[in-house]
Formats: structure tokens, sequence, C-alpha cells
């Protein structure tokens, strides 16, 4: 599954309809050229979800990333590879969207290697 999403996105970014050529998933639609910040990207989710009519009150493109990182957590995918792939440099940064799941994380828990000194 990860092997296809990769591809797909290779693919998106290789043939997008853009004069912008940098590796982003989400370019800019005005100059500068690059990428959108973070920013940008809460006030785009922001406006189409007032556009769509639908009750979400309260929900931002944070509880998106939220919702990723539990879903992968409950498919039993490892908090590093989550932090990789929300593009964490620490796995304190990884640990804010999965601060409520402790229990769950257990379960996801490397085994402790025993000890080889002796």
């Amino acid at each position: 599954m990860a092997e296809q999403t990769r591809h797909i996105l290779e693919q998106y970014l290789a043939n997008r309809l853009s004069c912008d050529r940098t590796p982003v998933l989400f370019p800019k639609s005005r100059s500068p050229i690059g990428g959108m910040t973070s920013w940008g990207i809460c006030d785009v989710f922001a406006k189409r979800a007032r556009e769509s009519g639908l009750p979400l009150e309260g929900v931002s493109s944070y509880a998106l990333r939220h919702s990723f990182a539990m879903r992968l957590l409950r498919q039993g995918v490892g908090v590093k590879t989550i932090g990789d792939l929300l593009g964490h440099h620490c796995l304190e940064s990884t640990c804010v969207y999965l601060r409520i799941e402790t229990d769950m994380l257990r379960t996801v828990a490397l085994p402790v290697p025993a000890d080889t000194a002796h």
C-alpha cells in the first residue's frame, strides 16, 4: 500500500500541469514559486469547509493531520514512520498528534532488546 501511494504521488509531482517543478505536494498558485505554507493550507481548508455547507464547525486542517496519524497508528504503523509521513524532524512533534492514545502506543512499541553485554 505504501509503495503504491508513493508511486501515485511521484506520478502527480512529475506530471502536474504547472510551471513550478519543485517537488512539493501543495504548490502555491501565485508567486513566489514554492510550496504552500502551513498557514496557506489552513486558510484553503477553512474556506472550502465553509463553502461545503457541511457542519464542520471547529474542524481544521490540523484535525485532518491528527486523523491521518491516528488512522496509521490504529493500523499498526510505527511512530517513526508516522512522523516521517507527517514531515516531522523529531519524535516529540509526532507524539503531539498521538498524545491521547497512550494505550494504543503501547501496542505498537518496539520490544526492548535483551542486554547482550553480559
